[in-house]
């Protein structure tokens, strides 16, 4: 019964912390706290308490982590106050914490949709409009976010992004 009890634990976890190894990024950490400043800055603009990043270009870009996904989601939250977060599977041990400016959250996947799950924990008290690239979110998936925390709305950030990686 114990054995059962262990293996129901281990399945019942949805997110977990894997922070080891040394860290190393592409660019000083000025750089990525210039770049975070910047979004911030178009964040307050435009009354956006945070964004939720699920491409590779701005995942990259404002925290140095660069996924292969593998039929499994990735992404980045940048909040106003907060770490940017990004959100990796555990298949990928403590690598895309290692590889980040910020925190990462490590969803499993062993029960559907734990990805959500991490992004409403990198979340926390966020609420109002939500920042999203709609250049790069599945209606299925926009359907999830839009859920996931009464009162959000969700706002497009591309081209505001898009821009700011250009400049």
């Amino acid at each position: 019964v114990l054995v059962e009890k262990q293996h129901f634990l281990i399945l019942a976890t949805k997110t977990v912390q894997r922070q080891n190894g040394r860290r190393r990024r592409n660019f000083h950490r000025r750089e990525y706290q210039r770049r975070l400043a910047s979004l911030r800055q178009t964040m307050a603009e435009k009354d956006i308490s945070a964004c939720i990043f699920t491409s590779m270009h701005n995942t990259a870009y404002f925290s140095n982590f660069v996924y292969c996904s593998f039929g499994r989601p990735y992404g980045l939250v940048v909040t106003m106050d907060e770490e940017p977060c990004s959100l990796s599977a555990l298949i990928d041990g403590g690598q895309p914490w290692r590889r980040s400016f910020g925190n990462n959250i490590v969803y499993t996947d062993w029960q559907r949709d734990n990805y959500f799950v991490a992004i409403k924990e990198a979340l926390g008290n966020s609420r109002g409009k939500i920042g999203v690239e709609f250049d790069h979110l599945t209606f299925q998936n926009y359907g999830k976010l839009e859920s996931l925390v009464p009162g959000i709305s969700l706002v497009d950030v591309g081209v505001d992004t898009a821009r700011q990686r250009m400049f």
